[in-house]
């Protein structure tokens, strides 16, 4: 009897060993494949879209906008707030770093930067460059420059990221609302939702409803209609 006890209880322990070994490596080839195949390339491609292609057009274009009388204080401002980073030695205008931060964190009064990220942006590239194209002639240098960058480098970039979140997405974990509240410092999501009730896949869904927004916005180029910028 106490044989047969032994043997069922090292049953058991084995059953039990094995299955936790079971699930640890599912969870490892889980953690992998997010990593390889989702995190590791939206993250590249996220970098080469904002410190690649959005930081070299702004710093392209960014000099003969500010120095147009009416925009000489904006220019002041804006190197007051670069004057607290380190700047990238590739830029000819150190203005244009602070530029492309203003979208993507909120500022305080005195130029610090908050901790806190934007959860939404209403503009790719800062608002002074953005009217700027906006009411640009058609026929200009810089909105030629503005289509060859949208079509070429901007679009293409979101497209490969929206195609990566498609065909990858389901692998991503799941983020608590109160860590979301941590990272952008609101409640709210900015969509009129808060974090507690909006589904956690709500990052992927919308950026393929933005990706395919920007698809719509070349149709209309296509045809001739050059009104909107974005």
């Amino acid at each position: 009897a106490i044989a047969a006890l032994l043997a069922i209880g090292g049953y058991l322990l084995e059953n039990w060993i094995s299955r936790k070994s079971s699930q640890l490596q599912k969870q490892m080839e889980r953690v992998e494949a997010q990593s390889h195949q989702l995190l590791v390339p939206v993250t590249m491609q996220f970098h080469s879209l904002w410190l690649g292609s959005i930081k070299s057009f702004v710093d392209k274009h960014i000099d003969e906008v500010l120095s147009k009388e009416e925009n000489k204080e904006t220019s002041t401002e804006y190197l007051k707030f670069s004057g607290r980073y380190e700047i990238p030695t590739s830029l000819k205008n150190p203005a244009s770093f602070s530029m492309i931060l203003e979208n993507m964190r909120s500022f305080k009064g005195d130029g610090t930067s908050e901790k806190s990220w934007k959860v939404t942006s209403k503009y790719e590239l800062p608002l002074i460059l953005h009217k700027e194209i906006q009411n640009c002639d058609r026929e200009s240098k810089l909105w030629k420059s503005y289509e060859a960058f949208v079509r070429h480098s901007l679009v293409p970039t979101i497209q490969r990221i929206a195609d990566i979140i498609d065909e990858h997405g389901h692998l991503m974990e799941p983020v608590p609302p109160s860590r979301l509240s941590e990272l952008f410092g609101s409640e709210g999501t900015g969509y009129g939702q808060k974090w507690n009730i909006l589904p956690r896949m709500w990052f992927y869904s919308f950026f393929l409803s933005y990706a395919k927004s920007w698809q719509a916005l070349l149709s209309m180029w296509d045809e001739g209609l050059l009104d909107e910028v974005r």
